[in-house]
């Protein structure tokens, strides 16, 4: 096997939830954590593999692949699960930054991308099909995490649901970001299932329609722009409303440090679905964010 490309994990810096419906969302590739797919020689990754299998079965059935506008070769990825095919990757699994989607865009690589004319691996077209792939490993997924680890390029959602590479580097944006490790994992399915629970209440879903929504656009547009002062009153906004109808979301033990970093103007908010893994957590320059974290005793890991 030649050496394979690394898919790079994500940041989704914002849209979780909102993306299932009319938000806007804007992820960036995040070169921190990547994998490939290699060879099981030592059969030290039969874990691995074997969730891979369990992919290539779920393919063969009629109801996935009848609907996806690039089909898979089956049969190489049937020979190379035989030779201990396996996903080599640094990515933690079930924190938020899009492990099933690194190894869903390296397996349509590999086995469906070359189905089709390059021309025609559009964005949209590609997105609908990673979202028919993922949904395998989370219920309901939008095809955005395979999508930004295939293109690895940032990609904005807007409104209208078209999607479009954006030139947007976080280290231009002047504000200082990192990594918070709940030290806790957090499945997507039962999470997005909670959500989907709590639209069935007409408060949350007016409360989510008229504050969340606005809020995240407010975000993306405010940081896209570099308006800084903008930025952190849509972000107060944001980290607010995840605080009041998201707890289930958000580690216990974080809810009120999440909620006391607000006064010392640092603002930390959900990144994916929950439950577990990363936060994400964003001041306007480093002396606030480090200064915050070495009084709280909260280690970090710093993306800009």
């Amino acid at each position: 096997m030649e050496p394979e490309t690394h898919f790079n994990s994500k940041l989704l810096l914002f849209g979780e939830y909102g993306l299932m419906f009319n938000a806007m969302a804007l992820s960036v590739p995040f070169s921190r954590f990547s994998g490939c797919l290699d060879f099981d020689l030592d059969h030290s990754h039969e874990e691995s593999s074997a969730e891979i299998r369990k992919f290539y079965q779920h393919l063969k059935t009629r109801e996935p692949s009848q609907k996806l506008h690039f089909l898979f070769n089956l049969e190489n990825l049937e020979d190379d699960l035989q030779k201990g095919l396996y996903f080599n990757s640094n990515i933690p699994q079930q924190c938020g930054i899009g492990s099933s989607g690194a190894l869903v865009a390296a397996l349509f690589s590999r086995y469906a991308a070359g189905s089709a004319p390059e021309n025609e691996l559009t964005p949209e077209l590609l997105k609908a099909d990673f979202a028919i792939l993922e949904n395998y490993f989370h219920g309901r997924s939008s095809g955005l995490d395979p999508l930004i680890s295939f293109l690895n390029q940032p990609l904005l959602i807007d409104s209208k649901k078209k999607v479009q590479p954006v030139h947007f580097i976080l280290a231009e944006t002047g504000l200082s970001i990192a990594l918070i490790d709940t030290k806790t994992t957090g499945a997507t399915s039962p999470m997005v299932q909670h959500f989907i629970d709590l639209l069935n209440f007409p408060e949350f879903e007016t409360a989510f329609e008229t504050r969340l929504i606005p809020a995240i656009n407010g975000c993306i547009d405010s940081l896209i722009q570099n308006n800084h002062q903008e930025f952190f009153a849509f972000m107060k906004q944001l980290i607010r409303f995840q605080l009041y109808h998201f707890r289930r979301m958000i580690p216990w033990n974080f809810q009120p440090i999440i909620s006391d970093a607000i006064n010392h103007q640092v603002f930390i908010k959900l990144l994916g679905s929950g439950g577990g893994g990363f936060l994400l957590a964003f001041a306007e320059n480093e002396k606030i964010l480090k200064g915050w974290s070495d009084r709280q005793k909260i280690q970090m890991e710093m993306v800009v």
